[in-house]
């Protein structure tokens, strides 16, 4: 008898968390927040500015440009494994005001 894995979706207990002053020139910072599931989740990040992703910023850092003035901080986390894809996303920040 062959017994196959038991896959489980990622599930995020534990929100992503964006730390840091919304100020331009200053460094914004996510976690991926706290995921379970099984094989092992990998994560992939994308950062918004009043909801329109921010090109080419998918780290777990960020410093904030002068175009981001005004605008509302989020990071979207994706967590995926064998079983499947799930996304999270953070908490926003205030509107990022000037240096």
């Amino acid at each position: 008898m062959k017994i196959s894995p038991i896959w489980a979706l990622p599930v995020n207990t534990v929100a992503p968390a964006i730390t840091g002053t919304a100020q331009v020139g200053q460094t914004l910072t996510t976690t991926n927040g706290t995921w379970t599931g099984v094989p092992t989740v990998t994560y992939t990040r994308q950062w918004y500015a009043d909801g329109v992703a921010i090109a080419g910023v998918t780290g777990t850092t960020r410093v904030l440009a002068a175009g981001e003035l005004g605008k509302v901080i989020t990071c979207v986390v994706t967590a995926t494994n064998s079983a499947g894809v799930v996304t999270a996303t953070s908490n926003a920040t205030a509107a990022v005001i000037a240096a």
